[in-house]
């Protein structure tokens, strides 16, 4: 019987993993291609991982958004910066993109830091690096986990990390082609467009793809995208055979082709069998997170697909099957964050701390954002006040309350995230309307959200993680001159 599970990975929800074990196991018999991993705790995760490859006959693709280090899904494991804060970081002044050899061994310290983790965890494959290059600020999915907004600076940065995953035996993982960078849509959401002619993306957006396959990545992930410059019929490039072909043909890249997740809202004008059996037959070799693997596998065998996977079972008989035994130095690799974080973060030059500020919280996250921050710059400045700015407030009542000459810090939470889309009209209004009335304005999040407000007054943390904020507040008070 023909099996139509092995071009599928779905859904690996780590905190469910004890009560879901048994369907995954049933999956794992049917042979399923590999599964995703979203959240968990590292042991628990680690153990099960190990259970299903021991039931599997080819080693399962046991894959992560890994982006951001081990601890971006599984407690207990080390986050890192995003990938524009690690740019910043370890990128030499002025042009081009060589590092001096201090920082180029932190860059690659830090991959490898990633890649140890991902193996003790048992996770295989990783989905980075991102190759799309950030070029518009709106951009609502990208941003900071682009290496930048230049060519450059991509292909190097994307470059160095799949060099170093793949050297310490982690599949990387490519995305998203041919370039999320410059669009205005989150894919999750809706289908954006990317409306660049074929020379401007051979240019520009293809640059970093190109230079990954020269490189060797194993792994390309197609993106939900609608680029009529490679298919103009407007379906997605990740259901595209002119797409396939381009690479296949034209990028001469022979390794393994996946979709973006197929259950994301760029896809919604299809039903999900139909965009995964389009996928296939366009020659894509892996869909990934379809909602319903049993119901795709069985429309697949309805439509009569007449699959290969030589390529696929090649790829999957070269991953690390079984988890690392010996443990990470989690402890080190939590402070290598920390000193790239360090790097990455500069107060203005002439920014001076003089008294008691007036720190103002403006948010469109979930919960009670900044107390991190709070803790961190209250230990240097005790009696610092603290203002919480949300939708309808009166900004010139809350920075008047704190006297004529009091100083004030506005710290803006806002992360790129899935399925969020872009900051709402009353948030980004907050920010111009607080940051009017700022000495200095912080980004725990999306740097572009600051773009009108000038250098000398701003700071961008890239990501809200606990250790950014406390790190940002250790950048002020060493400005600190009462």
């Amino acid at each position: 019987m023909r099996n139509y599970y092995r071009f599928i990975i779905p859904r690996m929800n780590g905190e469910e993993i004890e009560t879901d074990f048994r369907r995954q196991l049933a999956l794992v018999r049917k042979g399923i291609a590999g599964f995703i991993v979203f959240g968990g705790k590292l042991q628990q995760v680690r153990l099960h991982i190990k259970r299903l490859q021991e039931a599997s006959g080819l080693p399962l693709i046991i894959a992560s958004d890994l982006e951001r280090g081990l601890g971006q899904q599984l407690k207990g494991g080390t986050s890192f910066p995003p990938a524009m804060a690690l740019a910043k970081a370890t990128k030499g002044r002025g042009k081009g993109n060589t590092l001096s050899g201090t920082k180029q061994e932190l860059l690659r310290d830090s991959f490898r830091a990633l890649a140890e983790e991902a193996r003790y965890a048992g996770i295989n494959t990783i989905f980075a690096p991102v190759l799309d290059i950030n070029t518009n600020p709106d951009n609502p999915i990208i941003g900071v986990r682009a290496f930048g907004e230049d060519v450059g600076t991509v292909s190097f940065f994307g470059t160095e990390m799949i060099r170093v995953l793949q050297e310490n035996g982690i599949a990387a993982c490519g995305k998203h082609f041919p370039g999320h960078g410059d669009t205005d849509t989150d894919s999750h959401m809706r289908l954006p467009s990317s409306n660049h002619s074929l020379r401007s993306l051979c240019a520009n957006e293809l640059v970093p793809f190109r230079m990954a396959i020269v490189t060797g990545v194993q792994m390309l992930m197609l993106g939900h995208l609608r680029v009529p410059a490679i298919e103009p019929s407007g379906i997605p490039v990740s259901l595209s055979p002119k797409a396939v072909s381009y690479l296949r043909n034209r990028l001469r890249f022979k390794n393994i082709l996946i979709t973006d997740a197929m259950n994301m809202g760029g896809l919604s004008a299809l039903r999900e069998e139909e965009a995964c059996l389009m996928a296939l037959r366009a020659g894509v070799d892996i869909l990934l997170h379809p909602l319903h693997a049993g119901r795709v596998a069985s429309y697949l065998a309805r439509q009569g697909y007449e699959g290969n996977s030589t390529r696929l079972d090649r790829f999957r008989m070269g991953l690390l099957r079984f988890p690392d035994e010996t443990r990470p130095d989690f402890v080190r690799h939590a402070g290598l964050s920390r000193t790239l974080i360090r790097s990455a973060l500069t107060a203005p030059q002439r920014f001076r701390l003089r008294a008691a500020p007036l720190v103002v919280i403006i948010s469109d996250e979930e919960g009670q954002q900044g107390q991190a921050f709070i803790r961190a710059l209250k230990q240097g400045i005790p009696d610092c006040q603290i203002r919480r700015a949300g939708r309808g407030a009166d900004v010139r009542k809350i920075t008047d309350s704190a006297g004529p000459d009091a100083q004030v810090i506005a710290a803006v939470f806002s992360e790129t995230r899935a399925w969020k889309g872009e900051a709402g009209e009353w948030f980004r209004e907050m920010i111009g309307l607080i940051a009017r009335q700022s000495d200095i304005t912080l980004s725990f999040g999306n740097p572009y959200l600051l773009r009108e407000i000038p250098a000398g007054k701003k700071m961008s943390c890239y990501w809200n993680s606990e250790s950014a904020q406390e790190e940002a507040a250790k950048v002020l008070l060493k400005q600190y001159r009462p």
